[in-house]
């Protein structure tokens, strides 16, 4: 997503703008919440969920896709669309621009460094780490509306968001944070470390 809008964005001289960077970002982001992210976060979600409440539901995520798809539909693993979507595009968004700009911030015009793996982990690293402060929000809202209970507890997203803001007050949003930030970044870090290498031999 985000490699076939930047060639649509990119002007003759083969430069992309910081906005335009950003809503490649966003366009990739939206493609991977679809398709990828939403029905695998869905059927992770409702699986830890009922070995933590110890409902038996589900023996593992096979068992889980075939019944939510049974008895709920292909609806059943969009739960959580709307903020799954919020939360990767902004990810993305965010992403791209930060670790680009990390590098000529690191790097300046040096093309050597810029082809160094090691200074695009890094760059991954902190971008991975700036992203996740921007959506902590919109994943603390997608993991609600993803669980077990969801479709009994919640009406939708803006319900799930203004339910938790009530019972639970503004700071709830951002919990979690520290150990999340630690495991994108480095996540993020490693994609961006490989993502070179693998370049030169693809």
């Amino acid at each position: 997503g985000y490699k076939t809008m930047s060639a649509h964005l990119t002007d003759d001289k083969g430069n992309l703008t910081m906005i335009n960077r950003s809503f490649a970002g966003a366009c990739g982001g939206f493609t991977e919440a679809v398709f990828a992210v939403t029905p695998i976060e869905t059927l992770k979600t409702r699986v830890t969920d009922d070995m933590r409440r110890g409902t038996k539901n589900y023996t593992g995520s096979l068992d889980a896709f075939m019944k939510i798809l049974k008895n709920e539909g292909p609806s059943g693993l969009y739960r959580g669309v709307v903020p799954t979507i919020a939360k990767q595009s902004t990810n993305q968004a965010i992403r791209f621009p930060t670790q680009f700009y990390f590098m000529q911030l690191a790097c300046g015009d040096d093309k050597e460094k810029m082809a160094n793996p090691i200074y695009n982990g890094l760059a991954g690293a902190v971008a991975g780490g700036v992203s996740v402060l921007a959506t902590m929000p919109q994943d603390t809202i997608k993991t609600r509306m993803q669980g077990e209970q969801a479709k009994e507890l919640y009406k939708g997203t803006m319900d799930c968001a203004m339910q938790i803001m009530k019972n639970e007050g503004p700071m709830f949003f951002y919990a979690g944070t520290w150990p999340r930030m630690i495991r994108v970044s480095l996540d993020v870090g490693i994609t961006f470390l490989i993502f070179p290498l693998l370049s030169k031999y693809m």
